[in-house]
């Protein structure tokens, strides 16, 4: 690829979370380059939230927004998400169709090559996914056995971690020129002084209730810190706030 304007179609499942805020910097900044950006994902997640952003990001997206539905998990439907993907290819005709997460990663990999741009390349990023498994279990290989066949048909791997980017090294094998870390990136503003609560919790954990997510190893190590002094942990999961005193 050179330094034309490029047209660059962003495929993930849901508009939540880490990955869908990577997401938007991305287009935001590609926007900002000059190229055209589109957002292909789930309709059933993110709720009014995710409406919100994306009708924010919609001016950014030249080549549109498609929402169909998917499964977190491998389900019959990812059929039909593959086939409106392809219709969306065809008619979009993106030079880079870049995969996030393992959902997305997959989508992104099978599409039909005949519906793309002549000189496309398929570009994946993690974000974690199919490499958050354990280890020696059941579903660690079935995955890892999964991605070692889709990365015959990825042209640039880009970890957001050195530590997924390792944990792909190790489990499936990916030609060295073909993977970059790019690390993601915050802003200026996200850097605003916070005024401290007369009541502020010492710790707060804000993610979704899963074993990924190490929630177990954060009250394992909050019970070992309680040995020594008395803190507060504070979960925010969805809209809602728990309290572990």
């Amino acid at each position: 690829m050179n330094d034309r304007s490029l047209r660059i179609l962003h495929v993930f499942r849901a508009p939540l979370g880490g990955l869908f805020r990577h997401v938007i910097d991305l287009t935001r900044a590609q926007a900002a380059r000059g190229h055209a950006v589109g957002i292909f994902c789930d309709a059933t997640t993110g709720g009014a939230r995710a409406n919100a952003v994306l009708e924010d990001l919609s001016p950014l997206l030249a080549i549109g927004l498609t929402r169909v539905k998917m499964h977190r998990d491998p389900h019959w439907t990812d059929l039909s998400a593959l086939l409106a993907l392809d219709r969306a290819c065809r008619e979009l005709q993106p030079d880079v169709l870049h995969g996030h997460g393992s959902k997305g990663g997959v989508y992104a990999r099978l599409a039909r090559s005949r519906a793309l741009a002549p000189s496309f390349i398929r570009v994946y990023t993690p974000h974690g996914g199919s490499f958050n498994y354990r280890p020696d279990t059941v579903l660690h290989h079935f995955y890892m056995a999964a991605e070692a066949l889709l990365a015959r048909r990825t042209d640039l791997f880009l970890f957001e971690s050195e530590y997924i980017a390792a944990r792909s090294k190790a489990h499936i094998a990916a030609a060295e020129p073909l993977v970059r870390v790019v690390h993601n990136g915050i802003s200026e503003a996200e850097f605003a002084p916070v005024a401290r609560a007369l009541d502020a919790h010492d710790l707060l954990y804000i993610g979704e209730l899963r074993p990924a997510k190490g929630v177990d190893t954060l009250i394992d190590a909050l019970h070992i810190i309680r040995r020594e002094r008395n803190v507060r942990l504070s979960l925010l999961v969805g809209r809602l706030p728990w309290e572990l005193v």
